[in-house]
């Protein structure tokens, strides 16, 4: 969720970084930038596919996410259509975010018609709180932006380093503080081993 969050906050800067070199100028970078961030947002339904694909696998039922993803490659299709002409290149990250969206749904539509009990209750109790700390990172990240980009620009490898990874670091930071103080387990698990390797290092 973060890394989806920052994508799309940062997305100018991190095409910039990459390629924004040569014929590639800022016109293109802009659009290209457009066309991340409306892909950005699907990279959690993207990852939640594939984790949901194994669930299928490991019931031995390889067909049910096969058809599921010849549907939603369908869905795509009609999406991709429906958008480009407004949106262009932003209308295929957002035909491909919608799809994958889609195939997420279909999936746990079809692993709770397979299974008597689908326990999502611990997953949906941390979205309030990984969503929010989310969000927060995220302004952090854009805030930090604008003011790299005020005070320093991006002139340079280094001021473009310094526009991509300054944001991140402090946007990471702040997003695992506010979840280890809201009590998101995982975010515990980390601080926790942290915890451990720093304490064996020091001894």
């Amino acid at each position: 969720m973060i890394a989806s969050v920052l994508l799309v906050v940062l997305a100018e800067p991190i095409i910039r970084l990459l390629f924004e070199r040569g014929q590639f100028d800022a016109g293109s970078t802009q659009r290209a930038a457009f066309a991340l961030a409306c892909l950005a947002p699907g990279l959690v339904a993207f990852s939640m596919v594939n984790v949901l694909a194994r669930a299928f696998y490991a019931l031995g039922d390889t067909q049910t996410p096969m058809k599921i993803s010849v549907v939603c490659l369908g869905l795509n299709l009609v999406f991709v259509l429906w958008l480009i002409l407004p949106l262009r290149q932003g209308g295929l990250g957002i035909a491909n975010t919608l799809s994958a969206g889609c195939n997420v749904g279909l999936l746990l539509y079809a692993l709770r018609r397979k299974l008597a009990r689908l326990d999502l209750a611990p997953l949906i109790r941390v979205l309030p709180a990984t969503g929010g700390s989310a969000v927060a990172a995220g302004a952090t990240a854009w805030v930090i932006a604008c003011y790299w980009e005020r005070s320093l620009g991006h002139e340079g490898l280094f001021a473009r380093l310094g526009e991509v990874f300054a944001p991140i670091a402090l946007a990471g930071l702040i997003y695992w503080a506010i979840t280890v103080c809201l009590q998101v387990p995982a975010a515990k698990e980390i601080a926790s081993v942290v915890w451990h390797r720093l304490r064996v290092g020091s001894k």
